[in-house]
């Protein structure tokens, strides 16, 4: 029996303050991904944690993670701002996700059963409703939906993990991707091939077909992205993160 002085009793408010800094990384992380906290902009702790109504702690903690992530970066000044969309690293992360993602798909795609081709089918129905509708938001949250739904299949937590980890990271690039209808018409008649090689239980086919949508993506918007060396040159000056008044 343990007493209230013991060691499990301390650990709560450890829990709570993990619980406010993931809530204040997920608020920041959704702002840059959907835009509102444009690449460059300069992310001020102050000015965030006012926005948010939390103290500074929290978005310290916050950025820290955004940073390890790669959607927060640091200047020689030691400011933190909105990490920059470059060819560098849209390849690196595709690179990253042609390897793990392609393996996901094979493994998920020979364990899929009738319980999980059943979601995806109707989360396919409702990817073709957002393509209709050009509503990338709801398109991105569904294709993670969908192809997570194979992917857990696979018993591979670890790897399916760290898939989704790519996958978030690379959110703002597949923005890029789907802007424009004929991209979502194109993403989408992908999904459907996708789901047809999982129906078979063909891992190989959903392997190859996942690699040729990821190289379709990179062939698509990579050659229109600056480079790093571009950055290094211009060097613009970065906009205050202030501006985009952040809710909680």
């Amino acid at each position: 029996m343990e007493g209230p002085g013991s060691a499990a009793a301390a650990i709560a408010p450890l829990e709570e303050r993990e619980s406010i800094e993931q809530r204040v990384a997920q608020s920041l992380r959704a702002l840059i991904v959907s835009g509102r906290l444009p690449e460059g902009t300069q992310l001020v702790q102050r000015d965030l944690a006012q926005q948010l109504g939390v103290s500074q702690t929290p978005v310290r903690a916050s950025l820290g993670t955004l940073q390890r992530e790669g959607f927060v970066a640091v200047g020689s000044t030691g400011r933190a701002f909105v990490s920059r969309l470059t060819r560098e690293d849209f390849e690196e992360i595709y690179a990253a996700r042609l390897g793990l993602e392609g393996l996901a798909a094979r493994l998920g795609a020979e364990a899929v059963g009738a319980a999980e081709r059943s979601v995806m089918r109707s989360t396919l129905a409702r990817l073709e409703r957002a393509a209709a509708a050009e509503d990338v938001d709801d398109y991105l949250a569904l294709r993670w939906e969908f192809y997570g739904t194979c992917y857990r299949a696979s018993g591979r937590r670890r790897l399916v993990e760290e898939v989704e980890r790519l996958y978030r990271r690379s959110e703002r690039y597949n923005r890029l991707v789907l802007s424009t209808a004929q991209r979502f018409r194109e993403s989408l008649g992908r999904y459907a091939a996708f789901f047809a090689d999982c129906e078979a239980n063909d891992g190989r086919a959903a392997e190859r077909r996942v690699h040729e949508s990821l190289r379709w993506a990179v062939d698509s918007v990579a050659g229109g992205l600056p480079t790093e060396a571009e950055f290094t040159l211009t060097r613009p000056r970065p906009r205050r993160g202030g501006a985009a008044r952040p809710s909680g």
